[in-house]
């Protein structure tokens, strides 16, 4: 029954993510100011592969406080904005909370983005592969890990991919805790949020 409701309320999260705003697919900078939310859903275990070709498993970040961002590489608007952004995030963090912290890039074009393609685009960034890894897989998979964070997409053409611009901080026991939908989350919010989180026990 606690099954039952648990899975429900991750539903309802879901589908108001996927709808909040009209920014289900939103893929225009100018949509307005980003929306913060709090949340309380379970991310399930899932297995992609990284931009060395490496296989990720979600599960054994269990501990650490996760960054999560969706992103294609071809895109030419909004994800370069979300990308920064975890870059800013990600070069303020001391060498402590790197160890204890995560982030993680998940396209939404694996028809394009290949391991090689991610590794150009994370070279792009100058992202430290050290603590951010970009991802990939087959589209049924990847299918899976989008529902599950809420994340719509819908593909217009070769290399133009719709998507809701989810950027969200999954917690020490695998709960995404925070999601902030649009273009650009204020780096300084997404690291307070963060630190929160590393805090809590």
């Amino acid at each position: 029954m606690k099954r039952q409701a648990t899975r429900w309320i991750n539903s309802l999260f879901a589908a108001v993510l996927l709808n909040i705003a009209g920014y289900a697919f939103a893929h225009e900078p100018s949509l307005g100011a980003v929306q913060r939310q709090e949340a309380h859903v379970r991310i399930d275990d899932f297995a992609a592969t990284d931009q060395a070709g490496r296989r990720f498993e979600f599960n054994k970040l269990r501990g650490k406080v996760v960054l999560v961002a969706f992103a294609y590489t071809s895109c030419p608007d909004v994800c370069p904005l979300i990308t920064a952004a975890a870059r800013q995030v990600q070069v303020r963090l001391s060498k402590s909370e790197r160890r204890r912290a995560q982030l993680l890039t998940i396209t939404t074009d694996p028809e394009i983005d290949v391991p090689k393609i991610l590794a150009s685009y994370a070279a792009r960034y100058n992202a430290d592969l050290a603590n951010w890894l970009f991802l990939t897989g087959d589209n049924a998979n990847l299918e899976r890990i989008w529902k599950n964070f809420g994340v719509g997409v819908k593909r217009k053409a070769r290399g133009l991919i719709d998507h809701t611009p989810l950027t969200a901080i999954v917690d020490k026991n695998g709960i995404m805790r925070v999601a902030y939908i649009g273009a650009s989350p204020d780096p300084k919010q997404v690291l307070g949020d963060l630190r929160r989180l590393l805090s809590e026990r």
